[in-house]
């Protein structure tokens, strides 16, 4: 389509689904119009390639360049592109059409200090995003800055944004402040006022270049004029790399020292002393913007008298080098009302008295004392918790509902400083209010919470429509007197960043709120990286986390997939995801979404990092160790989560430091008063360690007042079991009989049948297990399950068996947990495949802590005990000792050692083992090795010649199993014993 091609559709025709209205301008990368797209009712731009550069094949790769890396960001900063396409062989591009004027524009009719710290914040914000994206836009200048008429600055052009390093930069026929220069690093482009040096060399740059462009972009803003301006570009570029600017005070004597600091660092020549992100440079102009904006409150809250009396006379510095520019004369009388000094001598010279004067002064000193106290004085304090409400959402669009709350949870989890009041205690509360659960938290039902349970403060959040905008609107209240503590209003210009305009809400309300600026530098990631740029996904992942908190998993899972296959780089949504799977034993499947979360761990907040860096040191390397050392940084910088120190306690009780365990598990409990699994961790805490006594009062101080729960139910079980209460292990036996789609039930019976030596019985419920989890697909449980069976039986005295479970075991899955139990189980049985499996096992997982402290140990020291070489043997199983009596060996770590001694014929040694686990009420309720025990004691006291001891644990073995199925090997060999002793 040539020029007059498009002349005449701008006159009379249509493109497409566009109607070209008339031309807005043109440069060297084409020309721009204005024009109607008719399908959607709305005013786009369109820029077009020139035709006779169609042929020009690096220019077509620049403008489609240009295309793809503004299409790959979303802020309300930088302009919104709709669609690449072609006509007539001609490329364009279809974006918003901003109804404004360029910053050089702006420029040219004067700004204020106010107005220029705003429009630079909001451009050094989008670099941030940019940035965070990977593109250097490197052309940061006023004609590729628009300001709306409504104040918010947009950034074009990112035709230049190096996404990969080109091969050879092409040329360029742009404004003659347009630099294409060869160098001997390489080629020059960019606009030469706003290079910066290492742009200006030619050679490698990164996003430091765009925030030098930025500071020249500020001091020509503040001051009129360029910082470096030769008459050529290549008399530019020489300043630039030679010269410093001058100093801002000659053009505009009343700059701030803040904002001259600011702009000296920004512009300093070498790049590693420069700003070195966007959001450094963002944080300090919101900073000095802030500063401003006090000195201001306080000129407007002085009497009108005083006002009148430091407007009227002139101060030293006063003066401004341009009249019409009014940055400085804004900047003097701001600093004229902030000096107590020259305030005071104005007093003194228009007032008769020095009492009066005096007087005068007092109050002033004394009002401004206060004003700086209440400003100053944080809001909130970090002992003090948030309760959010639910949006209150008049837009009609349903897919804000919850989302928001969601995303702005999120955004204040970041902080350390501010402590959110949780969705499970919320519902706890309402439950005690006569509310449903789940019920909508409006301002009024929030406030009643806050009351009851003694919260200080409530963000309330609403959005509301305004054309095709959005106005969104945070606002912290005190929840005693119902007083507005902080307030911040923002406003997006699509539904499509909404989000990120949230996130910009939330960061400031944090500020007002307190948060010092060093924790939000540290902890403020954009909303959008934190979550997701998608409403729709959130929107998902929201419902995915109302499920998971109502205990429905199930639901929970298919709301987080649709998350992420409505956003693929949702990092969250597949750590939720790892999280459900693994906690349902499907380590295969959890093992995959932790390693996808980890690969995008980049993209959110430094709280969300740590939960998915410790999710793939748990579920994917299995390195333990590397997870404690996550947690502990987690809990230093994040001391008031449950979360982490939650895991702390999971992650002890592996190893046996059931103290440690216990410790950090109250300490979750106490941060999270109702999270049922930080209460379920005390309990078992208490009954791992054999403080049965304090397990059950526990249980019924923290889950007895739900007992409808299976959490409590399993607990209860166990205590029951330990405590010979027949009639309370029915009880819990049949309320899990009542959930026939859990397998809970089936397991509980399976096990409790091999504990007591009812083989057949054990292996039917097994097969109600397998049936559960096959109609779930769930084939990696039935293979763990498999080998447990194939392991009990290994030490039960039949091994064909056994070897038959673990090749349906590897049939069926073949994952690290029961391939790990079938390679020990496989060595029991003296099967010389047992070697090779638990080698390649190692190799595949070298990190992973169960497998080299557990299986491996387990194997080998079978491997050795069946050859007859005992010191071998004790040698293969030492490095299972750091995990000996823990979560992941149970019994067996010791019952193995113990066999060992037996079958070394060590007496003494091997009664010491089978005591300790005998001793040891509690660790293992499901496991036979308890039982198993009490054989080898008898075993080994009759091997030391303590006949009496013998008698007595052959006893209590066969009081163990009187319900036994006699026909097992292990049994007719203890009654053989058992005779030959008498």
């Amino acid at each position: 389509m040539d020029d007059k091609t498009k002349t005449a559709a701008a006159s009379d025709g249509e493109l497409g689904r566009y109607r070209i209205l008339s031309e807005l301008g043109s440069g060297g990368m084409g020309k721009v119009y204005l024009a109607e797209d008719i399908e959607l009712g709305r005013k786009v731009a369109l820029k077009f390639l020139p035709d006779d550069l169609s042929a020009d094949s690096d220019r077509i790769q620049r403008f489609e360049q240009e295309a793809r890396a503004t299409s790959a960001l979303n802020h309300p900063n930088i302009l919104t592109i709709h669609e690449i396409g072609t006509s007539g062989g001609s490329r364009f591009i279809a974006t918003e059409f901003i109804d404004g004027e360029t910053l050089r524009q702006r420029m040219n009719h004067g700004m204020r200090l106010s107005e220029v710290l705003e429009i630079a914040s909001q451009i050094a914000s989008a670099l941030a995003a940019a940035h965070a994206a990977g593109i250097v836009h490197r052309d940061i200048k006023p004609e590729n800055v628009m300001v709306r008429k409504d104040g918010y600055a947009k950034i074009l052009d990112f035709g230049l944004a190096k996404l990969t390093e080109p091969k050879e930069a092409a040329a360029d026929a742009e404004a003659p402040t347009r630099a294409m220069v060869k160098t001997g690093a390489g080629t020059v482009m960019g606009t030469a006022n706003y290079m910066s040096p290492e742009q200006a060399k030619g050679v490698h740059v990164d996003e430091r270049t765009d925030l030098w462009s930025l500071g020249a972009l500020l001091y020509e803003m503040t001051t009129g004029h360029l910082p470096f301006q030769g008459e050529t570009p290549t008399e530019t570029i020489s300043l630039i790399l030679q010269k410093e600017p001058p100093p801002m005070a000659r053009f505009a004597s009343d700059i701030p020292e803040e904002l001259d600091r600011i702009v000296e660092k920004a512009l300093t020549k070498d790049r590693d002393e420069r700003y070195q992100t966007a959001k450094d440079l963002l944080i300090d102009l919101r900073h000095l913007k802030r500063k401003l904006e006090v000195n201001a409150e306080i000129d407007r809250t002085l009497a009108p008298e005083i006002r009148a009396s430091a407007a009227t006379h002139s101060h030293p510095g006063a003066a401004t080098a341009s009249g019409a520019y009014r940055t400085s004369t804004i900047s003097a009388q701001a600093q004229r009302a902030s000096s107590a000094e020259y305030i005071v001598n104005e007093i003194k010279q228009h007032r008769k008295g020095a009492y009066i004067a005096s007087g005068v002064v007092v109050v002033l000193i004394a009002a401004a004392s206060l004003f700086y106290f209440v400003r100053r004085t944080p809001a909130l304090t970090d002992k003090d918790t948030v309760l959010l409400t639910d949006f209150v959402n008049t837009t009609g669009e349903a897919v804000f509902d919850g989302t928001l709350k969601q995303a702005l949870a999120i955004q204040l989890g970041q902080s350390p400083y501010l402590n959110i009041f949780p969705d499970e205690r919320i519902n706890e509360a309402l439950k005690f209010m006569g509310r449903q659960p789940n019920e909508r938290v409006t301002k009024e039902v929030a406030r009643e919470i806050c009351q009851r349970q003694g919260i200080k403060a409530m963000i309330v959040g609403s959005i509301a429509s305004l054309g095709s905008h959005y106005v969104l609107t945070l606002e912290a209240v005190n929840a005693n007197d119902g007083d507005s503590i902080a307030k911040e209003q923002v406003e997006a210009d699509s539904k499509e960043h909404v989000l990120t305009a949230l996130g910009k809400a939330t960061s400031q309300l944090r500020e007002k709120l307190g948060e010092s600026l060093a924790s939000l530098k540290k902890f403020d990631a954009p909303v959008e990286q934190a979550t997701t740029s998608s409403l729709d996904a959130l929107k998902a992942f929201t419902q995915g986390t109302e499920k998971r908190f109502a205990g429905h998993d199930e639901e929970a899972v298919a709301f987080f997939k649709k998350a992420v296959e409505l956003d693929p780089n949702f990092a969250m949504a597949y750590a939720r995801l790892a999280v459900l799977y693994t906690n349902r034993s499907q380590m295969d499947v959890g093992e995959q979404y932790a390693q996808k979360a980890y690969e995008l761990r980049d993209r959110v907040s430094k709280r969300e990092r740590y939960y998915i860096e410790e999710k793939y040191a748990s579920y994917v390397t299995g390195d333990r160790d590397e997870a404690v050392k996550v947690l502990k940084q987690w809990v230093q910088d994040y001391p008031n989560d449950y979360i982490p120190h939650n895991n702390l306690g999971v992650n002890y009780a592996m190893a046996g430091k059931f103290e440690d365990s216990l410790a950090e598990s109250k300490e979750s409990v106490r941060l999270s008063p109702t999270n049922a699994t930080a209460m379920g961790n005390v309990v078992e805490s208490y009954l791992r360690s054999g403080r049965v006594d304090e397990a059950q009062q526990s249980l019924q101080e923290l889950l007895g007042n739900d007992t409808d729960r299976s959490l409590y139910r399993f607990y209860s079980f166990l205590l029951a079991d330990l405590r010979g209460d027949q009639t309370k292990m029915q009880e819990d036996l049949d309320w899990m009989a009542k959930h026939p789609t859990e397998s809970d039930y089936a397991e509980t019976e399976s096990n409790l049948a091999a504990v007591q030596g009812r083989w057949r019985a054990s292996l039917d419920f097994s097969n109600k297990v397998y049936d559960i989890y096959t109609k779930q697909d769930r084939m990696e449980n039935i293979a763990q399950w498999q080998a447990t069976n194939a392991l009990f039986e290994s030490q039960f005295g039949m091994c064909d068996q056994a070897k038959q479970h673990v090749t349906q075991s590897l049939a069926t899955f073949r994952g690290r947990i029961n391939v790990g139990n079938s390679a020990f189980v496989l060595a029991a049985c003296s099967d010389p495949r047992a070697s090779q499996m638990i080698d390649d096992l190692q190799k595949k997982y070298p990190k992973d802590t169960a497998i080299n402290f557990f299986a491996v140990p387990m194997t080998h020291a079978f491997i050795e005990m069946n050859r007859g070489n005992t010191q071998a043997a004790l040698d293969a199983l030492q490095p299972a000792s750091r995990l000996e009596l823990g979560n992941i060996c149970g019994y067996w770590c010791t019952y193995v050692r113990g066999s060992i001694y037996l079958r070394g014929k060590m007496g003494p040694e091997a009664v010491a083992e089978f005591k300790k686990i005998i001793d040891r009420l509690g660790l293992d309720p499901q496991s036979p090795a308890h039982v198993l025990a009490h054989l080898g004691l008898a075993r080994a006291a009759s091997l030391s010649e303590d006949t009496a001891t013998a008698r007595t644990e052959y006893q209590n073995f066969f009081a163990a199993w009187k319900e036994a199925d006699q026909d097992l090997p292990i049994m007719i060999e203890a009654k053989k014993e058992y005779e030959q002793l008498k």
